[in-house]
């Protein structure tokens, strides 16, 4: 919804040059939030907003927002699903606008730092308490609301929605974070819990931070529940279906024009189908590929049956590389997802007439629907592979490689796999979501670095759920949230995410995994639930994704020269990390090779 900035030093008052630093914070985010702009000056303390106005448009939201007693100053990014419930509750407490973030300060004056266990939505913020003189912070459980901070050259502590704005104060080295590549060569995006810059730190999702007199105190606030839910499936789909359908009202709620992302999917169907019933003049957007990963027959199906205003972009294979150039431009960090080209054009196209968007992400993850959820199932059921098996793994993987199979639908190479892999976080964590292998990053960045994401909950590897609890944590916060943010931002518009309420969340994590997946079906409990508002062929077809011909795009003439002028430049600023020679053995048209690309293109332009 916003951007925010901020910089806490004793004395700040009395420097001029941090008014303009601050402003030049603000103006670097101004896609964030082009409706409005503040700042606010304690004598400790400088606080900086850009709005896009979505909620209460009249000047009653404008921020840095006080409280009643002046004492608490906001600056808030996000929405707060369900705050006017909350409102309601709260009857010793003089409200002056109809805005979330003043509900936010009046739990801060009743909860302290109890606040973001009272909140359910998607946000980051920072309240400036001038009595305590400490600034305390929050960002939202899953991670779809960024905030990052440093420390000054001066002892500054710095905050804000992007690394750009940090990195305009000028008041930091932007050197890079050897751990961080690492993690994007081994799975395509930096990690959750890091930034790409070695100075420049992330708070991660479900966290707080409270800095006081020079010190940072960070604490987890939440955690998926312990407990697991035994109830019927009839139960379990009912539940479902109340959770689900409560959380797509309190997500369509919104003083501007909302619209809707439609894939041609059954989370997309689903969603379009309760927002139709509650918007009878929806907007439904979606992508088109060209050739065979095209799913727009089947979206078509959806918007005809429930009677959306359906619009479609494309994006021709030889605007790729332009736009390729032009989204890791943007980008505060690498990112190889292929999806970033069609979230940038989608984006675009939708910002011509609305500001909020419903997308479907996270259904996977919470409802069990990717193929290798059942891989592991057959695990769990079945145990590892032969481990005879297992001299053959470099054979079967080698020829997979030289084929360019995908490894997920290669049933013999799992089976490999799982001779290596006894148990379902093993598989997990060496599996899934994996580009280079270890050796090969050691390779590319003649360094024994080996970063991994840490889990905050406990792995239990006889628990399906566990799997999909580390897709949500790791690959949901570290890739598709910030694909989804960064890039719906550069268009000054907000994706939001109905699947990620934090009731429907806890509750399909405690959920039996068999309600979700089995060995034929997948996103079982959603099909239950809602497959009567979807169409047959939705219904019926298999998962296809956000995928892409990665070897076609990088034959692209323009492609091939993007490879050429920068990963067969021995003096490319990306070979400052990598070696040039381990890096010419992996130009082989397929994921590595356009992660590495991806990698050398952000580089140069950063």
């Amino acid at each position: 919804m916003c951007g925010i900035a901020g910089i806490i030093k004793k004395n700040i008052l009395e420097e001029k040059s941090y008014k303009q630093i601050l402003k030049n914070m603000t103006d670097s985010i101004i896609h964030r939030g082009p409706d409005d702009e503040g700042r606010e000056y304690f004598q400790n303390c400088f606080l900086g907003f850009r709005r896009l106005a979505i909620v209460d448009l009249s000047t009653d939201g404008h921020q840095p927002m006080y409280s009643n007693t002046k004492n608490e100053c906001i600056t808030f990014n996000g929405e707060i699903y369900g705050y006017r419930d909350l409102k309601k509750e709260i009857t010793d407490y003089p409200f002056q606008s109809n805005t979330d973030t003043e509900v936010i300060l009046s739990l801060y004056q009743k909860n302290g730092s109890e606040l973001p266990q009272k909140l359910n939505g998607m946000f980051s913020f920072a309240i400036w308490d001038e009595q305590k003189q400490q600034l305390f912070c929050a960002r939202d459980r899953f991670g779809e609301k960024p905030f990052y901070y440093a420390i000054g050259k001066n002892g500054e502590f710095i905050f804000a929605s992007e690394i750009k704005a940090i990195l305009a104060t000028d008041l930091l080295d932007s050197e890079l974070n050897d751990e961080a590549v690492h993690h994007f060569l081994r799975h395509m995006y930096v990690d959750s819990q890091q930034s790409i810059y070695k100075n420049i730190k992330v708070l991660p999702p479900a966290h707080q931070l409270i800095y006081k007199d020079g010190t940072i105190e960070i604490s987890q606030y939440w955690n998926f529940p312990e407990e697991a839910l035994y109830i019927s499936e009839e139960e379990a789909v009912e539940k479902f279906r109340e959770l689900v359908e409560k959380s797509v009202e309190k997500q369509l709620i919104a003083d501007v024009k909302v619209g809707a992302f439609l894939s041609g999917g059954l989370d997309s169907g689903t969603l379009v189908a309760l927002s139709s019933d509650k918007n009878k003049n929806l907007t439904t957007l979606g992508f088109q590929y060209e050739g065979d990963w095209d799913e727009m027959p089947d979206a078509r199906t959806i918007a005809n049956k429930y009677n959306t205003d359906h619009k479609e972009v494309a994006l021709q294979n030889a605007d790729i590389p332009k736009t390729l150039v032009e989204v890791l431009k943007k980008l505060d960090e690498p990112l190889a997802d292929t999806a970033i080209l069609a979230t940038y054009t989608i984006c675009k196209e939708a910002s011509k007439n609305m500001t909020v968007v419903i997308t479907g992400n996270a259904g996977d993850e919470l409802f069990g629907g990717y193929k290798w959820y059942q891989e592991e199932k057959r695990i769990l059921e079945k145990g590892s592979a032969n481990a005879s098996l297992l001299p053959f793994y470099k054979i079967g993987s080698t020829i997979s490689e030289k084929l360019n199979l995908d490894k997920s639908n290669s049933y013999f190479i799992d089976k490999i796999f799982r001779s290596k892999f006894p148990d379902i976080v093993a598989y997990q964590k060496g599996k899934v979501h994996n580009n280079f292998t270890a050796e090969e990053t050691f390779q590319l960045m003649n360094t024994r670095q080996n970063y991994q994401h840490q889990y905050n909950f406990p792995l239990d590897k006889d628990n399906l759920n566990t799997p999909m609890r580390m897709d949500l944590t790791n690959v949901i916060a570290g890739d598709y949230l910030v694909k989804d943010d960064r890039i719906a931002m550069m268009h000054s518009i907000e994706l939001r995410t109905p699947f990620l309420d934090k009731d429907l969340v806890e509750f399909c994590s405690m959920l039996p995994a068999k309600y979700k997946v089995d060995e034929n079906q997948t996103k079982i409990i959603l099909r239950k639930a809602f497959g009567e508002k979807l169409t047959e062929n939705i219904l019926t077809k298999k998962k296809q994704g956000f995928g892409a011909p990665i070897s076609q795009w990088l034959r692209i003439p323009e492609m091939e020269n993007l490879t050429t002028k920068i990963l067969k430049n021995s003096a490319s600023k990306i070979y400052k990390k990598l070696d040039f020679q381990a890096v010419q053995k992996q130009l082989n048209y397929n994921y590595k090779h356009w992660s590495l690309l991806v990698l050398g293109i952000w580089m140069e332009e950063h």
